[in-house]
């Protein structure tokens, strides 16, 4: 296309916020036009049936770091859950916006977890928005479907850490750019910048998807412009800008209390050297593709495989977000001499099921054109979609798709405590045992400055034993800070499955 009349197709819009707001009302309008009944209530039934499953999952047993996230976090004043790093399972926005919800309805285990179910939802309609209008309507629902019944984000908008904000944040950073590049605009370049920010200070492994929509965003400046792209360019490099200004003064307090290179480098991370990256990245990046597949079959799995390289081919637009993805990743898992934890990994689905869905919009075009050609566009999406709620979703609910060890134990063995403990009684546990406990404690009316190694027992003393996790009485008694005390005679007086619980004779 000629510039002339890229610059015609651009000039409808207003620079601005009043520019920006009308951009959001136009863009609307088209919407609801081009949308008929069918593909309304397809939609809408797609929503419903990705909270079913998402809300099902509120109540499972806690992990351990959702209940780290209670323990030592969001139980504590706002200043100190904002400032403390000494755990990276801090995902800090999200602690606080636990914190708020339990305020509000309560500590339990879906108060815990509510932030992230508001936030994975909100991923469905914003995610087959921007596809909506970056390809089509008929892809955009294939991929609405796909991310319904996908098993990892399923299963991370019922847990209590911030990956699904890090989805949010993610798909309004890539609204924003696509703003950007048709209208220019700074409201939009800003709303990109703090998009990526608020992701950052939700998890740090945003960085992979900010780099990645920064990218997409550049790649699509070049593509389209030519004569203003240096200003476009210099305003894109603006916003890039504003977005490490913002991350950094949302982790001003941690920085206060740590220090800048104690977050850049945390003593956790101190085994990532180059050797160890080296001989290890391969069985880790396999682990992630295990964690990301491990629902389907294999024939699925491969099946989507070539779903992505041929949507790759037959669209540049996809293409371009491959390659953002590809330059927003390898480069920073090579500098930081480490390969990520498969959770930090689950912003890739929109990138691959945005392909998946692509793969088989034209599948099911290549079946009309060679077998059916009275099948109509609003027909094979329907079918398509139905097709992957249905195969999708039964592999989704009978796998569960649970790659997370979970202590339902910890549960039963909180109430017992609840029911027998008194004031400077002692319980012991030994990780990863030891924040289950606290968080169910808490829940069930107990004190959880029972595990506390700190304070003195005065009064009886619990040891709450997982011998499948290698624990032992005197390993157990030694972690509760109770080493000075010669180990008593110990009698069981309770067993719920993994867990036992022993005190004195």
């Amino acid at each position: 296309m000629p510039v002339g009349s890229k610059r015609r197709r651009n000039a409808g819009h207003q620079p601005g916020w009043g520019g920006f707001r009308s951009d959001l009302a136009t863009a609307r309008k088209r919407i609801l036009q081009r949308t008929g009944g069918h593909h309304k209530y397809f939609v809408l039934f797609v929503l419903v049936l990705g909270l079913v499953l998402r809300a099902w999952r509120l109540n499972e047993p806690v992990s351990y770091d959702e209940a780290l996230t209670w323990t030592e976090y969001a139980r504590k004043s706002f200043g100190f859950l904002l400032s403390d790093y000494t755990f990276t399972s801090n995902h800090i926005l999200y602690s606080a916006l636990a914190k708020i919800s339990v305020l509000l309805f309560g500590l339990h285990p879906w108060s815990l977890r509510l932030p992230a179910l508001v936030a994975g939802m909100l991923v469905l309609p914003l995610a087959y928005l921007f596809v909506r209008m970056v390809f089509n309507r008929h892809i955009a629902v294939i991929f609405l479907c796909l991310l319904a019944v996908s098993s990892p984000l399923v299963e991370y908008s019922a847990m209590a850490r911030g990956y699904s904000l890090v989805w949010l944040f993610t798909i309004c950073a890539l609204l924003a750019g696509r703003h950007f590049v048709k209208s220019e605009n700074w409201v939009s370049a800003v709303l990109l910048a703090t998009s990526t920010a608020l992701g950052m200070w939700a998890a740090p492994v945003m960085v992979y998807p900010a780099v990645m929509a920064y990218f997409w965003t550049l790649f699509m400046l070049m593509t389209n412009y030519q004569s203003t792209l240096r200003r476009r360019v210099l305003k894109l490099a603006g916003s890039f800008l504003l977005a490490g200004g913002l991350a950094s003064l949302c982790y001003a307090p941690v920085i206060a209390m740590h220090s800048l290179d104690s977050l850049l480098h945390h003593p956790s991370l101190a085994d990532h050297t180059w050797n160890h990256f080296v001989n290890t990245q391969q069985d880790q990046a396999f682990g992630v593709w295990a964690y990301l597949t491990g629902t389907n079959a294999m024939a699925l799995s491969f099946a989507g495989a070539a779903a992505i390289i041929y949507a790759a081919y037959v669209s540049a637009k996809y293409r371009l977000m491959l390659f953002a993805l590809a330059l927003g990743t390898l480069p920073i898992v090579t500098v930081q001499h480490m390969v990520a934890a498969p959770a930090a990994w689950t912003f890739s689905l929109l990138v691959f099921h945005m392909g998946g869905a692509i793969g088989l919009f034209y599948l099911l075009k290549a079946v009309r054109d060679k077998v059916a050609p009275d099948f109509t566009k609003g027909q094979r999406t329907l079918l398509g979609g139905a097709a992957v709620l249905l195969i999708f979703g039964i592999l989704a609910i009978g796998n569960g798709g649970d790659d997370v060890e979970r202590f339902p134990e910890a549960d039963t063995a909180a109430a017992w405590v609840a029911a027998h403990a008194r004031p400077g009684d002692r319980l012991g546990a030994q990780l990863p045992w030891d924040a289950p406990l606290g968080f169910y404690m808490a829940c069930h009316g107990a004190d959880p400055e029972m595990l506390d190694p700190q304070h003195d027992a005065t009064g009886n003393i619990f040891i709450a034993l997982a011998p499948s996790h290698g624990q032992t009485l005197g390993s157990v008694w030694r972690n509760a800070g109770l080493a000075h005390r010669q180990i008593p005679v110990m009698r069981e007086v309770g067993q719920w499955g993994r867990l036992e619980m022993y005190t004195p004779l």
